[in-house]
């Protein structure tokens, strides 16, 4: 009798320190998924107030992907002026960077300029280039030029919104805020009225983009991120995106065979 009490003890005081240890665990994965919560929504309050720049804490949530920031952002190592300066998911812009010679995007002739404002340095090329495809029977309109700091913080914002507050997916759409080449004023936007001016991959559809794809070079334009070359400039596909870097540096870029990070890099 004495044998089966002390078993029926031994029972019950295993089951209690099975109870505590449950507890316990559940209470410190609480603390942890507490913790998890709360330093996620700090983060995202920050990405919702453009007065707080922060460009480097991104992401919440870890990735090695293609579209990822590096963890070590260094500064451009050319002036924002300069043509050939490397602006990318590495090399970031100061926030307090504007170009010095902006100007109307109307001055070129463009459809569609609105308040949109590009680098005067650019001006003659971009005329000669709308004039020539107008030659050609083709209608190019701007969606976007100039972007300062400020504005793509807000541009950013929106997009990580729209994908649901996760950086993996704004990442490969947007450049966080001093990674765009927008920010140069030597970046567009184009569009067509064969997509009612519309913005995204209609456009690589068009009879405006594939002119551009072939003969944008030669006013000094060449795309940013084209087409199966996503994993080199950290993003998707943007057959509307073009940069200018002058009709030298253009011909030298086709001439090698590069794509423009690449040859970016090697001036860099």
């Amino acid at each position: 009798m004495g044998k089966i009490f002390s078993t029926i003890i031994s029972f019950i005081l295993s089951i209690n320190a099975y109870t505590i240890a449950y507890q316990e665990s559940s209470v410190e994965k609480k603390d942890l998924l507490t913790k998890n919560i709360y330093v996620q929504e700090n983060v995202l309050l920050e990405e919702s107030n453009p007065s707080i720049r922060t460009t480097q804490t991104l992401p919440v949530y870890v990735s090695t992907g293609w579209w990822t920031y590096p963890s070590d952002i260094k500064g451009v190592t050319r002036s924002g002026d300069d043509l050939l300066v490397l602006v990318n998911k590495e090399y970031q812009l100061p926030n307090t960077y504007a170009p010095s010679d902006l100007v109307s995007a109307s001055l070129s002739g463009i459809r569609n300029p609105g308040n949109h404002l590009l680098r005067n340095i650019l001006i003659n090329d971009l005329t000669e280039l709308v004039n020539e495809a107008k030659n050609n029977g083709l209608d190019l309109s701007i969606r976007s030029g100039y972007r300062s700091y400020d504005t793509q913080v807000s541009t950013y914002n929106y997009w990580l919104r729209v994908n649901g507050n996760n950086p993996d997916e704004a990442d490969k759409i947007s450049a966080r805020p001093g990674h765009s080449q927008h920010q140069l004023g030597t970046a567009i936007d184009f569009s067509s009225s064969e997509i009612t001016d519309g913005l995204g991959q209609q456009f690589a559809y068009t009879q405006a983009s594939r002119w551009l794809s072939e003969n944008a070079w030669r006013y000094g334009f060449v795309i940013s991120f084209p087409k199966g070359y996503e994993s080199v400039t950290g993003y998707s596909y943007e057959s509307w995106h073009y940069r200018y870097i002058g009709r030298e540096y253009a011909q030298e870029m086709i001439n090698s065979g590069m794509i423009l990070e690449m040859y970016l890099r090697s001036k860099n």
